[in-house]
């Protein structure tokens, strides 16, 4: 047998022995991370159930307990009055007040019987008077014989406060709520005034008096009975609270190709199951089954879904307490744990392929030096993914002088000339280009984003003023201050244009949905580092540099655009026009930062903006409403608070022509913040006269 035939039979078998240990150990780490991440989901699931029935509860409990106080004055003089009939009327007020499934209505027995209550059924200290049971399940009979509800109303009536409990009724379970009724010495006392008030009889009349000697209506805390309602616990109910998870479609025709992996419950009492997330009734009795089999909360069933057997995993627990008792109500939370396991699947066949085809490849490519080519590979390989990530910096350490290393030298060629195409272009565009080469060769698509414009205000005759070595420095100060920002706000640096910038925020570069937000907190950030610069240039003597900033939020088409052989990527639309217009406006206004409603809209309250007036924009037939950007709300000045309160009544006025009112509020502001622009502006347009409901301003 020859050299290479032995090399090749050992890379064989070295991958194959690999390949197997590593699917192995995969194999066995992954199911177990699986179980175990099942085992913590359904005992979060069991949890949130266990939560939602608590605060079912609580929420039933106060509606009861408003409904009893709204209705308390019509049971007291009921009990002095006497009761003739049952409360069948007050218990579906009650239950349809509350929004529950059923009420119940029982009174004292020594109260309820020598006062004419018909009791539907009765026990030595309670008389059921009235049952509005609903649904089938709960009906008075299946009450009536349900031990666990009557136990939990004598709860109520013998320790005089409320009681709840998931209670088994019938074949079902039900969610039950009880009240006591009573009475005390203040309301008996001012009830008996109202009733002899409304029947018109005179205060110290002896027939009266007797009344109410006879009724008792005065002595101590008098509990005379208890109401309960119910919320019916169906299969209904269960999949409307069950968790949802997105669909995980696999390749083959089991698990995971048919369904979404939902946790299924089933809700069960000592019967047996009362309600279940399944469709079919005997999925839910097996689980029943299983769980007391396993007696604990652990266990392992395979039930056919969908035409398909599948091995779930359970855990049962009880609605009161954390252990699992079959003989109370409780919850069994399954998921399937073949779907969670359909991903090993696809990554076994996966592996086991290419594993199969690099060890074929890697036994006719294995000479006696594959180590060596491979190392220097993975070396390349690593600067590669650095390059990738957007560090074009990365170079490769003594590359050789052989094939690898001529490689290895055209690889650090290739990142010199990424490094100049990160200066030329916005590093951000770089970076979306390698993760997403179809951009250089994909159409152009409309998508809604934010466009940044900022120009320097009376840059001309700065130029003409200034030496071309040091306006270049001054320039490139300038451009680095906003830059900065832009690209911490995941912005697009789209080019420069003379002294002036532009930017975008949006897909394909901004994959968030806070884009408008972005963009005015990157506009204010730079706003605050050219005021900065500004002090440094001041006292070394250099020209000042004031920004003016236009912002608008719209579609836009976004894609290569250009010739042939050189193309640019960047946005065109309207909103790109737009954002150009207000960048302008801020000459009118005397302002820095102008944005359109749009952008104000989007970024919300997170910006402290004030309107300033609504422009006409040519080839628009509504004129767009602009606003001054002043700061964040995280940090808002008083200045800011100020100027948008008093020139927002200025504003106001003037648009509803009051111009004396505005006046009168221009004038305050100007007291306060004489060189405000846009209250001078809107000053001036108030000396032209004549009230106007909009302004339209300018027509560009």
């Amino acid at each position: 047998m020859s050299l290479r035939t032995k090399a090749l039979a050992a890379v064989l078998l070295l991958v194959s022995a690999v390949t197997g240990g590593l699917l192995l150990f995969v194999r066995e780490r992954f199911a177990a991370r699986t179980e175990q991440a099942i085992e913590e989901e359904l005992a979060v699931d069991g949890q949130r159930l266990r939560d939602i029935l608590r605060s079912t509860r609580d929420e039933k409990q106060t509606a009861l307990n408003a409904v009893m106080a709204q209705d308390q004055l019509e049971l007291i003089i009921l009990a002095a009055q006497g009761i003739r009939g049952n409360f069948e009327s007050k218990a579906s007020d009650w239950k349809g007040q509350t929004g529950s499934d059923g009420c119940v209505v029982a009174l004292d027995a020594y109260l309820a019987k020598p006062k004419g209550a018909t009791a539907l059924w009765e026990t030595s200290e309670l008389w059921v008077v009235a049952a509005d049971h609903g649904p089938d399940r709960s009906s008075a009979a299946a009450l009536r014989d349900a031990t666990a509800f009557m136990n939990l109303l004598l709860k109520a009536f013998r320790g005089v406060r409320p009681a709840s409990a998931v209670l088994p009724v019938g074949d079902g379970l039900v969610l039950a709520v009880a009240t006591p009724l009573f009475r005390t010495p203040s309301q008996a006392a001012e009830f008996a005034r109202l009733v002899r008030v409304h029947a018109g009889i005179p205060e110290g009349d002896p027939a009266w008096e007797t009344m109410l000697a006879e009724t008792e209506m005065a002595d101590d805390l008098d509990v005379i009975g208890v109401t309960a309602i119910m919320v019916d616990l169906s299969s209904a109910w269960t999949r409307a609270n069950r968790p949802r998870r997105p669909a995980a479609a696999g390749p083959r025709g089991t698990a995971s190709a048919h369904d979404e992996n939902q946790i299924h419950q089933v809700l069960y009492a000592a019967s047996g199951p009362a309600a279940a997330s399944f469709d079919r009734p005997g999925d839910a009795r097996t689980a029943v089954d299983a769980a007391r089999i396993a007696a604990g909360r652990k266990f392992k069933i395979p039930l056919a879904l969908g035409g398909f057997e599948e091995t779930f995993i359970g855990r049962a627990q009880n609605f009161e307490g954390d252990g699992f008792d079959p003989s109370r109500p409780g919850l069994i939370a399954l998921k399937s744990y073949d779907r969670e396991l359909e991903p090993l699947h696809l990554l076994v066949r996966q592996v086991t392929v290419f594993a199969a085809a690099i060890g074929v490849l890697g036994s006719i490519a294995a000479y006696g030096l594959a180590w060596v080519v491979i190392r220097r590979l993975g070396a390349l390989q690593a600067a590669a993914e650095r390059v990738k990530r957007g560090d074009f910096t990365t170079a490769v350490t003594n590359p050789g002088r052989d094939e690898i290393g001529a490689l290895g030298i055209a690889f650090n060629n290739m990142t010199k000339g990424l490094q100049a195409l990160g200066l030329y272009t916005d590093s951000v565009l770089a970076r979306s280009v390698i993760d997403n080469p179809e951009l250089l060769t994909g159409k152009a698509t409309r998508r809604e984003g934010t466009i940044l414009f900022t120009d320097i205000r009376d840059f001309t005759a700065i130029t003409e003023r200034q030496d071309a070595v040091a306006l270049t420095t001054q320039l490139n100060q300038y451009f680095t201050a906003i830059g900065e920002h832009v690209k911490t706000e995941k912005g697009y640096l789209d080019k420069f244009i003379g002294d002036a910038v532009m930017a975008f925020w949006g897909e394909p570069f901004t994959m968030t949905a806070d884009y408008a937000l972005r963009a005015c907190r990157a506009a204010l950030l730079a706003r605050r580092a050219i005021a900065d610069l500004r002090e440094v240039w001041k006292s070394s003597g250099q020209p000042l540099f004031f920004q003016r900033m236009g912002i608008a939020t719209g579609e836009v088409v976004v894609g290569n655009i250009g010739s042939q052989t050189k193309k640019n990527f960047t946005v065109i639309g309207d909103s790109v026009n737009l954002a150009s217009r207000l960048e302008v406006a801020n000459k009118i206004y005397g302002t820095e930062i102008l944005v359109d409603e749009r952008t104000r809209e989007l970024a919300g309250p997170a910006v402290v903006a004030r309107e300033i007036d609504e422009i006409a924009i040519r080839g628009k037939e509504k004129p767009v409403r602009v606003y001054e950007l002043l700061g964040m709300a995280d940090d808002p000045s008083p200045r800011a608070l100020r100027l948008i309160d008093l020139y927002g009544k200025a504003l106001a006025a003037w648009r509803r022509g009051d111009l004396p009112g505005a006046q009168r509020d221009l004038a305050s502001l100007l007291s306060v913040e004489p060189e405000d622009g846009p209250a001078r502006w809107l000053q001036g347009r108030c000396s032209e006269g004549g009230p106007r409901a909009t302004s339209v301003t300018r027509t560009w």
